[in-house]
């Protein structure tokens, strides 16, 4: 892989996915607890549809990177070694840990490890971990991806490219369309590991989320086509995110319920849904155009903010469910007379500040690469030999 210069907003956008995910997270805590009113609630939605864009743009961040810097030769071995330390290994600690927290590991158990070996293959020992369970089928199958990809553009004349980009993505609003149809069919053919990747699991099934893939991977093999798309392309997209934000608040405010307390079900802006992928791909060109224009403008100091915000996310990612948990016992503590928006955001500063400071941290010691995903210790250099 040839070094390439690197896409300075990219940092940006992962950060802002991170705190994005955390944020969701909060909201989904708080909109369940005693005392929530109705200003809360349009408070939380308003929140949520800003914070929705995470998922499909770090699937898209993915694609983007992956596509961008593999433009030659691949060596598949050495790609999936490199995705293995930085992925899955903090993945399989963290997953340890999670499960020990709520399973409370016996270590003398075959049963318990036979458990715990299932839960990590299926991303279950924590709410938060299917993304990784998702994004490594990507990972695996990123040399199918790219030789499909590849052999497609080479068959269509240049102009087509964009028709070709359209065209999956409503091959892919087809299939959400379709998603329900699809589990029955398979429901009732029973076939093994088939029907429960496709039921059961349908939510961290790389099937559900490749467009957000495709569409990075436009924009890592043509970077400088992609930052035009985004800046003139704003006259389609933006009333499209703006249209969908209101009729998303819209519906959600409009099925809360009272009984015994506000009743929210955030069920219906669900990832898997034709509607809601449109509005998630309007919100995927609305954060990117945020992040270029912020890291134009950006000085040193913030330039610096911004790679140290991206070069944690991973472990901040990992951690911050655990750091959700501290911060709920200081809410119980100190913050339990407040409305519960106002504790809500709280909560979630805190978990952002200290997922970041844990990450740091861990980062730091001689094995942090396998606990924070990345490594801040210097490479030590090997001083020159005497001739």
């Amino acid at each position: 892989m040839s070094k390439k210069a690197r896409i300075q907003e990219i940092e940006l956008l992962r950060g802002m996915a991170f705190l994005a995910v955390a944020l969701q997270h909060a909201i989904a805590h708080y909109s369940v607890v005693g005392g929530v009113r109705m200003e809360d609630g349009v408070i939380m939605t308003l929140l949520l549809m800003a914070a929705k864009f995470a998922v499909p743009v770090f699937i898209f961040i993915t694609g983007m990177v992956l596509f961008y810097n593999y433009d030659g030769p691949l060596r598949y071995g050495t790609f999936i070694r490199k995705r293995f330390s930085d992925v899955l290994v903090p993945y399989i600690l963290w997953s340890a840990v999670y499960f020990g927290i709520s399973q409370h590991w016996n270590l003398g158990s075959p049963a318990q490890w036979g458990k715990w070996a299932m839960m990590l293959f299926t991303g279950k020992n924590s709410y938060h971990l299917w993304y990784v369970v998702m994004i490594v089928q990507f990972y695996i199958l990123f040399p199918v991806f790219r030789m499909l990809i590849r052999r497609m553009m080479k068959a269509a004349p240049h102009r087509l490219w964009m028709i070709l980009l359209v065209l999956s993505g409503l091959a892919y609003l087809v299939l959400l369309y379709f998603r329900p149809e699809i589990g029955a069919l398979l429901a009732k053919a029973d076939i093994p590991f088939l029907t429960p990747f496709f039921n059961a699991y349908a939510d961290r099934n790389f099937v559900y989320f490749t467009f957000y893939f495709i569409l990075g991977a436009a924009a890592g093999m043509f970077p400088e086509r992609w930052r035009w798309a985004v800046e003139k392309g704003g006259v389609i997209y933006l009333p499209v995110f703006m249209i969908l934000f209101g009729y998303y608040t819209y519906i959600l405010v409009g099925s809360f319920q009272m009984s015994d307390g506000l009743q929210i079900n955030f069920n219906l802006v669900s990832l898997l849904r034709p509607l809601i992928a449109v509005f998630l791909v309007s919100s995927v060109f609305v954060i990117y155009r945020f992040a270029l224009q912020w890291t134009r403008q950006a000085g040193p100091r913030a330039e610096r903010a911004m790679s140290l915000l991206g070069k944690y996310s991973y472990g901040t990612y990992l951690a911050h469910a655990l750091m959700l948990r501290f911060t709920y016992s200081f809410d119980a503590w100190w913050f339990a007379g407040w409305n519960v928006a106002l504790r809500m955001l709280v909560s979630f500063i805190i978990c952002v500040v200290l997922s970041y400071l844990l990450t740091v941290a861990l980062s730091y010691l001689p094995f942090g690469k396998w606990t924070a995903g990345v490594s801040s210790l210097r490479k030590r250099t090997s001083p020159p030999k005497a001739a």
